[in-house]
C-alpha cells in the first residue's frame, strides 16, 4: 500500500466518512465529497496490526471477547470526483469518540 495513504484526509475524520449496507450484507463507504450516495471503491487493504489477544478485552465494562486483536487499513477511491483516501478499521485500544456509548 502506498505510504502516502498511512493516515486518512480530514475528509474522512469528523464523522465525514459515512456508509451503508445494500440489500446484502456487504458495506459500501459514500465519498465524503460527492453529493448524494456516491459508492468509494475499495482498491486495496492492509493488515497494520494483528494480535493473539485483544487488550481491550481486559477492560471490566466490556463483556463480549474478541477473537484476536487487529487494525486493518483499507484505500478508497471515488470513481466519479477522483478522490483517494484511506480508512482504518479495528478492535484495538479504548473504543470511543464521540459516537461511543462504552466507557
Amino acid at each position: 500500500m502506498n505510504e502516502h495513504f498511512s493516515h486518512g484526509s480530514e475528509s474522512v475524520k469528523n464523522g465525514k466518512l459515512k456508509g451503508a449496507t445494500d440489500s446484502t450484507d456487504y458495506f459500501y463507504f459514500f465519498c465524503p465529497k460527492c453529493q448524494g450516495s456516491e459508492i468509494l471503491r475499495l482498491l486495496d487493504y492492509k493488515v497494520r496490526e494483528e494480535q493473539e489477544s485483544n487488550p481491550y478485552d481486559e477492560c471490566k465494562e466490556i463483556k463480549s471477547k474478541s477473537a484476536k486483536g487487529f487494525t486493518l487499513q483499507i484505500k478508497l477511491k471515488c470513481e466519479v470526483c477522483k478522490h483517494s483516501d484511506t480508512v482504518k478499521i479495528s478492535n484495538m485500544g479504548l473504543q470511543r469518540g464521540d459516537h461511543s456509548k462504552i466507557l
